[in-house]
């Protein structure tokens, strides 16, 4: 069975007795609800984050982007342009808005192993630009929302300049507050081809899988266009077998394998995994889930390697 097939069955094949613990969540969803049209009709939405009035991407320059995935816009160049080697490392994390202890100590450590950073749930601050700095990285970020007047969602940091960037904005259903996403692509060292990256915080309070895919859309109209490696990376809230079928089917389909641990330290719910790295055309070399308490959520820290014939 090949490698794609196995991933799928691996997913397809498992039996969740999942029915009361869906029930009792759903219940809770409805409370939660309940409790916030209560809130609205009384104080109003000012208790609420606000959402800007357009997807909007921020660079290290503070320049602001409003390309939404899968059109694309070309990225001025800053510097002296250099280009990611054919072996190279990624680190994903959902760093819980920075509310744990040590996220800054453990960001930094982990990123001096790292050429690429995907993180979600980023609370755009000055701890978060001084890390950046630090660090020597550009990054951008796609805003989700605002609150106490910091901007909160999805971060993507490098070590070289991205060549283009695309965002994608998606409204929960329940409570309106967008997920995120931004796509990047990345210039290799002694070779024409260029990497796609995809960084993406799942939309979460759905009763199907049905949103999710179509919050993932436009990324799959980029893939199908990209000539070159691609790596999908992100915290998709897989919470149920619905979801997870729908992301590891539509991504295995596309020829996408996913980054297996030997030891898995990735937060699950209801035993299954809320974070992932897929990638394609891509030789994986060495796959870390790393146990910390500096946010809910554990870090991935995978080292890819282009295939011999790219």
């Amino acid at each position: 069975m090949c490698i794609y097939q196995a991933t799928y069955s691996r997913y397809h094949s498992r039996k969740f007795n999942i029915k009361i613990h869906l029930r009792k969540r759903i219940l809770t969803k409805k409370i939660i609800f309940g409790v916030l049209l209560l809130l609205t009709a009384v104080f109003g939405w000012s208790f609420l984050p606000s959402s800007p009035g357009k997807m909007t991407l921020i660079d290290q320059q503070y320049r602001q982007y409003s390309v939404t995935c899968p059109a694309f816009i070309n990225v001025k160049s800053t510097a002296h342009t250099n280009t990611l080697n054919s072996t190279f490392s990624l680190l994903n994390w959902n760093i819980y808005k920075q509310q744990h202890q040590q996220w800054s100590k453990k960001l930094n450590e982990w990123a001096n192993q790292a050429d690429l950073i995907t993180l979600q749930e980023a609370k755009y601050d000055q701890d978060l630009i001084h890390f950046s700095q630090q660090q020597k990285l550009f990054y951008y970020q796609n805003i989700a929302f605002n609150y106490q007047k910091q901007n909160y969602g999805v971060n993507t940091f490098s070590r070289v300049q991205a060549q283009q960037a695309c965002g994608t904005r998606y409204s929960e259903p329940w409570t309106m507050v967008p997920k995120t996403g931004i796509a990047t692509t990345y210039a290799f060292k002694d070779t024409t081809q260029s990497l796609l990256l995809v960084n993406l915080h799942g939309v979460n309070f759905t009763f199907t899988a049905e949103p999710l895919k179509e919050q993932v859309a436009p990324y799959i109209q980029l893939i199908e266009r990209h000539q070159g490696p691609i790596i999908i990376s992100g915290d998709f809230n897989t919470w149920s077998e619905a979801r997870t079928e729908e992301i590891i089917g539509t991504l295995v389909r596309a020829g996408f394998n996913e980054t297996q641990f030997s030891k898995d330290q990735r937060l699950t719910i209801l035993g299954l995994p809320l974070d992932h790295i897929f990638f394609r055309d891509l030789e994986m070399i060495n796959a870390k889930s790393i146990a910390t308490i500096a946010s809910d959520h554990t870090p991935q820290l995978v080292t890819f390697s282009l295939l011999t014939d790219n």
